[in-house]
């Protein structure tokens, strides 16, 4: 019994005396807690060479500081490794969307929460905790408070490939307009311009049956109006002849006259030109059967002759013409006649 009481005895004391030694053998390291992980490193590895890790590692990118360090090893007294927790300045993600809020935190080495599961990648922050330029360990999530409401934006008077862009651009889509076309217009809209809806919620809209610009209907071609077509021309206003396009410049005015080619109703007997030829034949008969010519004038050398002298019907010509354009008339064109021949003899 006294055998087992003093072996116990030992046994307390060694691990009373073994326990301060092996404390004693790894002296916490110099206090860096605060200091920019280049100021740390500095001052651990280059001044006293130690072996430094930090957690995490590698470390993030931009400015870290030491939350905290400890001594990973050290032999008969003297620290060789010293392990440093590292934490950074949590970015600003105030008015992100929550997958531009999510993408900058992990570059900043952060993760993210929002505890709203009904949240889309298109709500955006509205608040953050820490707020920003606060510290965060590295690894630890920002959390984040989201809204997902946006202002419903003016559609109508838009085309619907418009529309849908304008939608998008304030993360909301278009109900009604599956099948429509794109150059279709916004008629209506539900609810309107200026209001608010939640981000992923759609816009009803009433669209027009028929597109924004109509597609180019060619003129009707009407045939080539004469400036004969006036209603009521000037009676002694002669046609010009490229005013009319039945008629030739060259035309003869007894020729023109013709019922066939002006398309009246009205025409010169063709029996009176043969008159007017056959007094002239006559006339021209007569004169050489009395013997053609007469004898020279002692005074002056002159010559008996036969003339043609145009004379105007005082009766004008009435020319009836139809149209046949888009909308039919009848028009009525006074011109004088200048066909009439009156036989002249007289002295050259």
């Amino acid at each position: 019994m006294p055998v087992r009481l003093i072996a116990a005895l030992a046994m307390a004391a060694a691990a009373f005396w073994a326990t301060p030694a092996q404390a004693a053998k790894c002296p916490p390291p110099p206090n860096v807690t605060g200091q920019t992980y280049e100021q740390a490193y500095e001052t651990l590895h280059n001044h006293f060479g130690y072996g430094v890790v930090t957690v995490p590692d590698p470390v993030p990118p931009g400015t870290g500081f030491v939350s905290s360090a400890e001594t990973l090893s050290c032999i008969e007294f003297k620290i060789t490794g010293v392990r440093v927790y590292l934490e950074g300045q949590v970015p600003d993600l105030t008015g992100m969307t929550l997958t531009a809020a999510t993408a900058e935190a992990e570059k900043a080495g952060f993760g993210v929460t929002t505890g709203q599961p009904e949240a889309t990648g298109e709500w955006k922050v509205s608040e953050q905790t820490p707020a920003p330029g606060g510290r965060l360990a590295y690894g630890q999530a920002v959390s984040l408070l989201l809204d997902g409401s946006t202002e419903v934006p003016y559609l109508i008077g838009r085309t619907v490939e418009e529309a849908r862009q304008t939608a998008a651009d304030r993360g909301l889509t278009l109900r009604g307009a599956d099948d429509a076309r794109d150059d279709q217009i916004v008629e209506d809209q539900n609810p309107p311009g200026g209001g608010e809806l939640t981000i992923g919620d759609a816009i009803d809209v009433v669209l027009s049956d028929v597109s924004l610009v109509s597609p180019p209907v060619s003129p009707p071609v009407s045939p080539s109006a004469s400036p004969d077509d006036s209603p009521s021309p000037s009676p002694p206003e002669s046609p010009r002849p490229e005013e009319s396009p039945e008629e030739s410049p060259e035309a003869v005015p007894t020729a023109a006259l013709s019922g066939e080619e002006t398309g009246s109703d009205f025409s010169v007997p063709p029996g009176l030109a043969l008159v007017v030829v056959a007094a002239a034949l006559l006339g021209l008969a007569g004169w050489k059967a009395r013997g053609g010519r007469r004898a020279p004038d002692r005074d002056h050398d002159r010559r008996r002759e036969v003339r043609l002298v145009s004379r105007a019907d005082p009766s004008p010509n009435v020319r009836i013409h139809e149209s046949r354009g888009p909308r039919p008339a009848v028009r009525l064109h006074v011109v004088p006649d200048p066909g009439r021949q009156e036989i002249r003899e007289g002295l050259s």
